[in-house]
């Protein structure tokens, strides 16, 4: 059988305020910290898909990495989450999906988005 050459990990970070910092600064600490997490480098992303909350109006997440100097060579494609009932506020999400085949990639939540995911938040 022969290893398949993609591969794809998730993140999602609370965002304290709709503002056009706070929106930036969450966007590039979930992208970085996503990076770290699994050893990964910018350039092995193939493409991130991107979501937020409704009520986050002050920027767009994509906007935000940019502006810190992020993923300026990945697509990027940002879209609004489905809006759920007693869902959580403020929140973006990434999917990370890679040129390269990783094993054991690690989801990274943060900032109270570890309350999403309880099952996968790492435990530091």
């Amino acid at each position: 059988m022969d290893t398949p050459s993609v591969s794809a990990v998730r993140g999602a970070i609370q965002v304290g305020v709709d503002s056009k910092e706070a929106i930036a600064l969450a966007a590039q600490k979930l992208f970085t910290g996503v990076l770290k997490a699994n050893d990964l480098q910018e350039e092995q992303v193939a493409a991130l898909l991107i979501t937020q909350t409704g009520d986050l109006r002050s920027l767009n997440p994509a906007t935000g990495l940019r502006m810190g100097g992020l993923a300026s060579r990945v697509p990027l494609f940002c879209m609004p989450e489905l809006e759920i009932e007693g869902m959580m506020a403020r929140v973006i999400r990434m999917l990370f999906i890679l040129k390269v085949h990783k094993g054991d990639l690690q989801p990274v939540y943060l900032d109270g988005a570890e309350l999403l995911r309880p099952d996968l938040a790492r435990k530091e």
